[in-house]
């Protein structure tokens, strides 16, 4: 007789053994009994289909494929199509994410400490036909400058006696484009239509035919300026190897030293740092050359040091390259230097009544301003700013301008505030068409202002045009200028919630 510990033990259904194999594993079948499966084997189960079900499957071959497009991009040259409008996008993607940034780097400890006199070269570019320019730039510099070392550019070398003053010290102006042809030899030069253009224009400055000079200086001006910014870089990285930072500005470029500063003691020197305003298509984002340009010293070795053959093909296409700031992009790619576009909206295309405050930069430190070419708009940019000790954000010009920021009068309530405000023969919202939403026919001033608060976040400021009843309603607001015939307005209601977040920090 067998030994009852011998029998089989069946313990629950005997058909269990049956049941389970009528389903593709334990876990599916546990799932299907009445009886509550455990915590854990759900949690089992779970997993097993996200690892080997239809999802998994799908996941696993997503990170195969976006590992495939991650190596892929790598191993492309840097300014390989894909690979710049893959960088594009992201960029976007980023810029949406964080559409209203606050700089808290601006008031914290340096985590780089930087001098402006020691560690950084400014280096201005110059031309022939703009060279008064080049003494109001210096004349325009705040009493506490700190700038100590500067190189002036462009395309003609200046006589004993005519070199740029910087406060009674003469600084010579170096001519680079000639050291440009120098580099490319006569025979890479000799048939093309801007390198005969300049050889006349050269011609005329040498034997004193300032007229003719002044003529072709205005004729080919930016057809040469392109052929500066290559050697001009060479030209003071040569002279000044060792600085941490090199600021290249237009003549009619302003500085503002004090927002300028935190900003470079932010940034590691040694990283190869391309900043400045961010203009151009996917194909190559360029840095604006009149809104100003920051290379760190990572950068400018990573050009001059470790690609010279990417500075030599900037040589040849500086004969047919348009903007030269954009040739300039294009050569600091190919040595795998991109432009930087987290502080783009630190810098502005326009002079400081017409720079453009947007929501997005509201309570971010601005660095320069463009568009002052003559020489009494520097001198009253100088003026302004020069009392200017800490870091200036983009809604303080309105101070430095001696405008009342209407949306701090703490008398108004809410309700007024959410009424238009409105100045007479002004206008802050900096002209119309474009991304200025543009109305026709509105009969009174009020009702475009009302118009303006509907929009919310979209209209920054409003114009009414009294004798064309044209409503113009911007996305930024300006310090703007006495305009007969138009009222105009900020948003009040939008820019006090602005500020609010500015003094968070």
């Amino acid at each position: 007789m067998q030994h009852p510990s011998q029998h089989p033990v069946v313990i629950g259904d005997p058909d269990l053994g049956v049941k389970i194999m009528e389903f593709e594993n334990e876990d599916d079948f546990l799932l299907q009994q009445r009886r509550s499966p455990t915590p854990r084997q759900r949690m089992r189960a779970l997993l097993r289909q996200m690892r080997y079900g239809p999802l998994g499957r799908l996941r696993n071959a997503l990170f195969f494929l976006g590992t495939l497009l991650i190596f892929g991009c790598i191993m492309l040259p840097y300014d390989n199509v894909v690979r710049l409008g893959l960088r594009f996008n992201v960029n976007k993607f980023q810029h949406y994410l964080n559409s209203h940034p606050v700089e808290k780097w601006l008031f914290a400890p340096p985590a780089y400490p930087v001098d402006l006199g020691t560690d950084t070269v400014v280096i201005v570019k110059t031309g022939y036909g703009t060279r008064i320019r080049a003494n109001a730039w210096f004349e325009a510099l705040s009493a506490s400058n700190e700038f100590r070392n500067f190189l002036v550019i462009a395309d003609y070398a200046s006589k004993p006696g005519q070199e740029a003053n910087n406060y009674g010290t003469p600084l010579p102006i170096h001519n680079v484009v000639n050291q440009t042809l120098s580099s490319l030899g006569p025979a890479a030069s000799l048939s093309n239509s801007r390198v005969a253009k300049y050889l006349r224009f050269a011609e005329a400055i040498e034997t004193g035919k300032g007229e003719e000079a002044d003529q072709l200086a205005k004729s080919t001006g930016w057809e040469i300026d392109a052929l500066k910014f290559i050697s001009g870089l060479e030209l003071a990285y040569s002279k000044f190897p060792n600085k941490k930072w090199y600021l290249l500005v237009d003549d009619d470029t302003y500085l503002v030293q004090p927002s300028l500063k935190p900003l470079l003691a932010h940034l590691d020197s040694e990283v190869p740092y391309y900043l400045g305003n961010a203009v151009g298509d996917f194909r190559v984002r360029f840095a604006h050359g009149g809104s100003g340009i920051i290379l760190s010293q990572g950068a400018m070795s990573s050009l001059i040091l470790d690609n010279p053959h990417a500075v030599r093909t900037a040589h040849l296409e500086s004969l047919s390259e348009t903007w030269g700031d954009r040739l300039l992009a294009r050569t600091l790619i190919r040595a795998g230097v991109y432009l930087d576009e987290e502080y783009s909206h630190l810098f502005s295309g326009e002079p400081p009544w017409w720079a453009k405050i947007r929501p997005d930069r509201f309570c971010s430190p601005i660095i320069t301003f463009h568009g002052l070419g003559q020489p009494e708009k520097m001198h009253q940019a100088g003026e302004s700013f020069r009392n200017v000790s800490k870091p200036l954000l983009w809604s303080d010009i309105w101070d430095v301008y001696g405008m009342s920021r209407p949306w701090r009068q703490s008398t108004l309530t809410e309700d007024e505030l959410a009424k238009p405000i409105e100045y007479a023969n002004w206008d802050h919202a900096g002209g119309s068409g474009g991304e200025v939403a543009v109305i026709e026919g509105v009969e009174k001033a009020e009702e475009c202002g009302r118009k303006c608060y509907e929009r919310g976040n979209e209209c920054m400021a409003w114009t009414w045009e009294k004798e064309t009843r044209r409503c113009n309603l911007s996305p930024w607001m300006i310090v703007g200028e006495r305009v007969e015939g138009k009222v105009s307005g900020p948003n009040g209601k939008l820019a006090r919630e602005l500020e609010m977040v500015c003094l968070k920090y």
